[in-house]
């Protein structure tokens, strides 16, 4: 990461870190010691140039020399962020953090980073919230950072640094109704259609699988041939591929959970067809196949894999062509919407997104539910009322009186 230096205090050696964030942009720490099984640190961060991040450096170890810097210290809410942020990396996405990194240094360190986490209250929160709205966030996005701090704020409890979650009692923007646009059936067997008359078998399949396993574009990137289960007839999802500062990385999924996503005759039978694809190609050009080659891949031998943003513009050239609008994360939201409209049980579809909580699948695709009460007032009307014409029912006709008669 950063530079290290070392000095000696009373208690043995105390190492600090430097990391630089951004352009003049500089983070500042030392080690505090080992608290319920991790390691903790205090931080600061420190705008200026490097000397100045040095000198910041020296003072933070002089005040643990000194005993100023205690681990349970309260300390401030810029350097509760740095420690949650450090503590939550192994168990998130490079471009999670890169996300949360972004939010806390933009939008939330600058309007309380100074405060003491023991000072900070529901008020603070709020005018901050309101001060992101201003600035013409979405009410969406000031939700995310509500919940970046709501999550710093509840390790602090946690960790015994503050007794109660002053952002409980924050109010940040409501939930706005938000529409998930899908493609209908038909949409999407013409999309593969005209991608395989194209001869672009890679988005052929990669829009296969997007629609009927509702995986993400990183995880469909990452897919190897030794992922896919034949026997089970499933696929193993387990990877995500990720482009971060133009480097591909391939890591855990979004919610580092592991699924296998089963899958019928015909999308296996798609998947073989374009295995021998591959192998027919790597022979035309004199290669072979890397021992597990990835799934989607425009190289011959199959050892590099396609990049999330490439199938996203592939497919929107392709769309367009057809006279179509769109992106490919809506075949996600196509294959989520046709399996819960046509009465498959959200838990099942949340498994089958890598959604760790059912509820997340309800609250997004709550619009195909009321597909399935239109389905379910068809269905008990047809017991209660039979296949009679609305006509012959009194109450439609205005007959009422007359029928009981």
């Amino acid at each position: 990461m950063g530079d290290f230096w070392e000095t000696t205090g009373k208690e043995g050696d105390v190492k600090g870190e430097i990391e630089q964030r951004g352009s003049g942009v500089w983070r500042v720490r030392v080690f505090t010691g080992r608290g319920a099984g991790s390691r903790r640190y205090v931080s600061r961060t420190v705008h200026g140039g490097k000397r100045v991040a040095q000198r910041e450096l020296a003072k933070l170890v002089v005040e643990l020399e000194q005993g100023q810097l205690a681990a349970g210290h309260p300390g401030s809410v810029s350097e509760l962020l740095d420690r949650w942020l450090d503590d939550i990396a192994p168990l998130r996405s490079g471009y999670t953090m890169r996300e949360h990194r972004r939010s806390v240094d933009h939008d939330i360190r600058p309007a309380i980073g100074a405060l003491r986490v023991d000072k900070l209250t529901a008020r603070h929160l709020d005018h901050l919230y309101a001060a992101l709205l201003a600035r013409g966030l979405s009410p969406a996005s000031v939700r995310r950072r509500h919940s970046v701090v709501h999550a710093a704020l509840e390790r602090a409890v946690k960790w015994g640094v503050i007794a109660s979650n002053p952002a409980d009692k924050a109010s940040p923007p409501g939930p706005t109704p938000s529409t998930v646009s899908t493609p209908s059936v038909d949409v999407v067997q013409q999309l593969i259609i005209a991608a395989e008359g194209d001869g672009n078998v890679v988005l052929a399949t990669a829009i296969a699988l997007a629609a009927v396993t509702g995986a993400r574009r990183g995880e469909l990137c990452a897919l190897r041939w030794s992922d896919v289960d034949w026997p089970k007839r499933a696929l193993r999802i387990r990877h995500s591929l990720t482009v971060l500062g133009r480097v591909a990385t391939v890591g855990p999924t979004k919610t580092h959970q592991r699924r296998d996503v089963s899958i019928d005759e015909a999308l296996g039978a798609l998947l073989a067809k374009r295995r021998e694809h591959q192998e027919r190609f790597a022979e035309q050009v004199g290669s072979a196949l890397v021992a597990d080659a990835y799934i989607l891949s425009r190289n011959a031998d199959g050892s590099e894999p396609c990049l999330p943003n490439g199938l996203s513009l592939a497919y929107k050239r392709l769309a367009r062509s057809l006279g179509f609008t769109g992106h490919f994360h809506e075949l996600r939201h196509f294959s989520a919407t046709e399996l819960i409209g046509r009465g498959v049980d959200v838990r099942t579809v949340a498994g089958r997104l890598g959604h760790a909580d059912p509820s997340v699948t309800l609250r997004v695709y709550s619009h195909a539910l009321e597909r399935r009460d239109r389905q379910a007032a068809e269905l008990l009307g047809g017991v209660v009322l039979g296949a009679r014409h609305p006509q012959q029912v009194g109450v439609a006709s205005g007959t009422l009186e007359s029928t009981r008669s």
